[in-house]
């Protein structure tokens, strides 16, 4: 064989080898071991399984002018408290009311979406994990992926049967207090980091003391999906954010919190919690003032 073969043979193993990378690339969906189902799958599975429940989580408006076939309506407003603290977990007894009077059992299979980026559909999902409910999953894109995999759309109302359901007592390991958040804020421990996945605008306005900045926005791509396993561990790499690392996340309210904390898992982050009082009880607390001997640590790819 030639020189010129070998080389010819060469670029041709390079070239494939390639393409094959991007292929790896550009397969940005779910195989759905763990927080997140692709809108296809979803559909299946409600077709063939009894036990799978749909949850539409954009709220009554949304719903009653075109759903997913099958899917009951439920806003992850059901699920919280507006005191002490505004927009907080509910408690279990009230949880256990409303996924009984939803026709919720212990033993369903839940699916839920929204159409922001999966905020509304991760707080439930979080609410639920808390709760001790492992059978719970978001769906990837939401309302629109679900109309692209060809869902049957209705404006019928889906009514379950109750149920009596028994949940867990609330998983605390996975909440954040005000009190473990202001002791981090005074006094920095190596490996657990807060992250403030609020707008650049809104972190301008105040954060909580050594807080990265990292909007949830940043965790979706432009059509609206969610961002790879491989694609969020790279990117939250790149902010000093380690697999090992204590996480505590917020925003707001936590809704927006709960969105990264399932994506982050599914990325194979595993000491993560919420802090839910979040900024709301923060600000309420603390002087949120910043000085400018403040020093903002925002990441170098968060400019927006």
């Amino acid at each position: 064989m030639t020189k010129r073969q070998l080389r010819i043979i060469a670029m041709i193993v390079i070239m494939a080898s390639l393409l094959a990378l991007t292929a790896c690339a550009i397969n940005t969906t779910y195989p759905g071991d763990k927080n997140v189902i692709e809108a296809s799958a979803t559909i299946d599975a409600l077709a063939s399984n009894p036990k799978v429940i749909v949850i539409d989580a954009r709220g009554d408006e949304a719903y009653n002018k075109g759903h997913l076939a099958g899917a009951i309506c439920l806003s992850p407003t059901a699920l919280v408290v507006d005191s002490p603290v505004p927009m907080t977990l509910i408690d279990k007894s009230g949880f256990e009311a409303v996924m009984s009077a939803n026709g919720i059992a212990n033993d369903s299979v839940v699916y839920i979406y929204d159409d922001n980026g999966g905020v509304n559909a991760s707080r439930i999902w979080w609410t639920m994990k808390v709760y001790g409910h492992d059978q719970v999953m978001i769906v990837n894109g939401g309302a629109s992926e679900l109309v692209k995999a060809k869902g049957v759309l209705t404006a019928d109302v889906t009514k379950l049967s109750a149920t009596t359901y028994v949940a867990s007592e609330a998983n605390t390991s996975m909440i954040a207090t005000f009190d473990e958040v202001s002791a981090l804020a005074q006094t920095p421990v190596k490996g657990v980091k807060l992250l403030d996945v609020r707008s650049a605008a809104e972190y301008a306005e105040g954060y909580i003391p050594g807080a990265i900045l990292y909007p949830h926005t940043k965790n979706l791509y432009k059509d609206g999906t969610f961002m790879s396993s491989r694609d969020l561990g790279l990117f939250y790499k790149d902010e000093g954010f380690e697999k090992s690392d204590t996480i505590i996340v917020y925003c707001k309210s936590s809704f927006r919190a709960t969105q990264t904390v399932a994506l982050l898992q599914e990325a194979g982050y595993t000491n993560l919690k919420v802090y839910d009082g979040a900024w709301l009880e923060w600000s309420s607390k603390v002087d949120t003032t910043n000085t400018q001997e403040d020093t903002a640590p925002v990441g170098g790819s968060d400019g927006s």
